[in-house]
């Protein structure tokens, strides 16, 4: 009887939305994750990476989550850290580098200057929608800026594909009309929003053809990190390019999970992952490791991969919220890896936020924080 209370009031903890005074009061986790990972100016570091590395995946997150907390001085930090430092000090004129490190003698430069189309879309929608909720020009005219270069530089024309995001401007396309492909470089949503804020460029192409490349890379219920693409004889795997789901397809399912119910796709999405969500169930964790070509998986994966999933799961488990509840425990109890594992982190603030309902997006893209009606 001891047990069943127990486990009863746990229940009521961990899925008892946030109340008025929660979602208005300062976000704690982005408080600590400010304290670890971001320099006094704005950089989002690596921690115990080698060269304690900053990538613009780093920068372009923590602009999100800086927005969704209503922290414009942060905001403001990042922005202008990344600028400066991975764009030449002009967002307008280049894409930033996606990687930057700080040698043997603490001097700080760009280790790889080619841009990452995922950070590239996440710092046009952060800015896009801080601009409509922070009612800032500058924000609006940058993020214009940003997803024109976008769609100039990061996309492609793949006969048999349509319009296809590349990872970017160079190096990710071969001879013989072959290309390489990252499913979770694409968060619909932003190309959603991207059509109503820019409806003269072809986003709502890029958002379909980016859709049906999820579905028909995942038929055994799971994303690849990377797939291979001929325009002869579509997709496919190789030696270098192996079937392997794991840092990089943890974000599919993430993203599927904090599209609306009503979005284009989202249906079609939470019926297809449904088979990893049955292995989830059945095993009590998030592997580490699946295989898109046989659905199946194996390795225990990190605490932030089960952060990850919790919105799928709550949104898919329904009347068997044991797993869910289980994994949401585990996080309360050993919160260690917040003060040191940037990823692991990370993949946390984006799982609890939409979890606890911090913010929504709409059918449109239209990203909607607690505080920007709630508590103002």
């Amino acid at each position: 009887m001891k047990l069943f209370i127990t486990k009863a009031f746990i229940m009521l903890i961990l899925f008892t939305p946030l109340s008025h005074a929660q979602q208005c009061a300062p976000w704690q986790q982005w408080q600590t994750f400010k304290t670890h990972f971001m320099s006094d100016d704005g950089r989002i570091i690596d921690l115990g990476s080698e060269q304690n590395i900053t990538t613009s995946e780093g920068q372009s997150y923590a602009l999100f989550f800086a927005l969704i907390a209503n922290d414009k001085t942060a905001f403001d930090k990042v922005l202008n850290w990344t600028e400066e430092h991975l764009a030449e000090g002009d967002l307008s004129t280049r894409l930033p580098a996606w990687l930057w490190g700080v040698n043997k003698n603490n001097v700080g430069n760009i280790l790889d200057s080619n841009p990452a189309s995922d950070s590239d879309l996440w710092i046009a929608y952060s800015l896009s929608q801080a601009a409509i909720l922070w009612d800032d020009r500058r924000y609006r005219i940058l993020a214009a800026v940003l997803a024109q270069r976008i769609m100039r530089e990061e996309t492609a024309y793949i006969k048999g594909l349509g319009l296809s995001l590349l990872p970017a401007p160079s190096g990710f396309e071969f001879d013989n009309k072959r290309y390489k492909l990252n499913p979770s470089y694409s968060p619909l949503f932003i190309y959603q929003q991207f059509s109503k804020l820019y409806p003269h460029s072809p986003w709502q192409e890029l958002h379909d053809g980016s859709a049906n490349l999820i579905l028909e890379t995942s038929k055994q219920g799971v994303s690849p990190d990377w797939i291979m693409f001929d325009t002869n004889k579509g997709f496919y795997f190789d030696k270098k390019v192996t079937d392997l789901g794991s840092y990089n397809a943890i974000r599919v399912y993430l993203w599927a999970s904090m599209m609306a119910e009503d979005a284009p796709y989202k249906k079609q999405l939470v019926t297809q992952f449904a088979p990893f969500i049955k292995t989830i169930n059945k095993r009590g964790y998030v592997p580490l490791n699946t295989y898109a070509q046989t659905g199946n998986s194996d390795k225990r994966g990190p605490v932030g991969f089960n952060a990850a999933l919790l919105p799928l799961l709550a949104t898919a488990n329904n009347d068997n919220d044991a797993v869910t509840m289980s994994i949401q425990q585990k996080l309360m109890v050993d919160k260690s890896f917040s003060k040191s594992r940037y990823y692991d982190s990370v993949l946390n603030l984006f799982g609890s936020s939409t979890l606890d309902k911090r913010f929504a997006i709409l059918a449109d893209g239209t990203l909607q924080p607690n505080w920007s009606d709630e508590c103002r």
